[in-house]
């Protein structure tokens, strides 16, 4: 039986969280595993949130089985990289779990200098904790599978902010059987913050959906070249060359209007790639299953 391959946006701003939108976090469900990618601060109350939500929406779509997000059953955490609106709301997360009485361990992977943020929590706070933490510090140049569970792989690849950031391609890696029929593996690539290059969209070559951070809209692209972040028409035209199925794009600057985010800023985006969506907190994507 196909198990559900559902994308949660918990936050969908950059640094300056506002009264919209929290900072980067996003859950994926995928063969019935359960993973964390970025936790910025207030992931735990973007998780109260979504329970709701997915409650509404399954509902409103009569899609069963979607399962209410618990912060204890989280299999693993991926990191991008240690900038405050990536990891802010990990320590509290981690504390609510050991409050919580978790007790398996939880596999958290991210850059080398994670690592000692880590060691700091722990020395602090964690000492007690009712379970352990497995830190895998990523050091690739290119693309590496880090984790494989039960129907699902998970490579990581670097990307180009400054300091060591990464990204995440999460594929299931056999057909899917529902109702007796075979349909495609599904696949979910998340490119944190990311300064545009070329060989990114070879590393992400057929993704089904791909979430590629569009920080500022073309105009901006030197701002947005030096700050090593990407433009709406540069995370378009690596869903393009990708031949991605579908691109969402966030991570949005303070500069941009919220009333533009679905009008200009997402108009620039389809100019290039028609299956765009600029994303919103609390917005739920399910990958269908496709047939072989």
């Amino acid at each position: 039986m196909a198990g559900k391959f559902t994308l949660n946006i918990l936050g969908s701003a950059s640094a300056k969280p506002n009264l919209y939108r929290q900072s980067s976090a996003q859950l994926l469900q995928a063969a019935e595993h359960l993973f964390l990618i970025d936790c910025a601060e207030g992931t735990q109350q973007a998780f109260l949130r979504q329970n709701r939500k997915l409650k509404e929406w399954s509902a409103a779509e009569h899609i069963q089985g979607l399962k209410r997000i618990s912060k204890t059953r989280l299999d693993a955490i991926f990191i991008s990289h240690i900038h405050g609106d990536h990891i802010f709301g990990l320590f509290p997360l981690l504390n609510t779990m050991a409050l919580s009485g978790r007790t398996k361990p939880l596999k958290i992977f991210g850059p080398n200098n994670l690592g000692p943020v880590l060691t700091f929590y722990k020395s602090f706070w964690g000492e007690k904790d009712s379970f352990n933490l497995e830190f895998t510090p990523l050091k690739m140049k290119e693309p590496e599978q880090i984790m494989e569970v039960a129907g699902l792989e998970v490579s990581a690849f670097p990307l180009k902010h400054g300091i060591d950031t990464f990204g995440f391609l999460f594929r299931e890696t056999s057909p899917a059987l529902y109702k007796k029929e075979e349909y495609k593996p599904r696949s979910y690539t998340y490119c944190s913050d990311t300064a545009d290059f070329p060989e990114l969209a070879g590393w992400v070559k057929g993704v089904d959906l791909l979430y590629h951070e569009a920080t500022y809209m073309a105009a901006d692209k030197q701002k947005a070249d030096a700050r090593f972040h990407s433009t709406t028409l540069d995370a378009a035209r690596c869903a393009l060359e990708a031949g991605a199925g579908r691109l969402l794009i966030g991570h949005y600057s303070s500069s941009v209007k919220e009333e533009d985010i679905h009008g200009s800023y997402l108009d620039e985006a389809r100019s290039l790639f028609p299956d765009t969506v600029s994303v919103d907190d609390g917005d739920i994507f399910d990958v269908p299953l496709q047939k072989l």
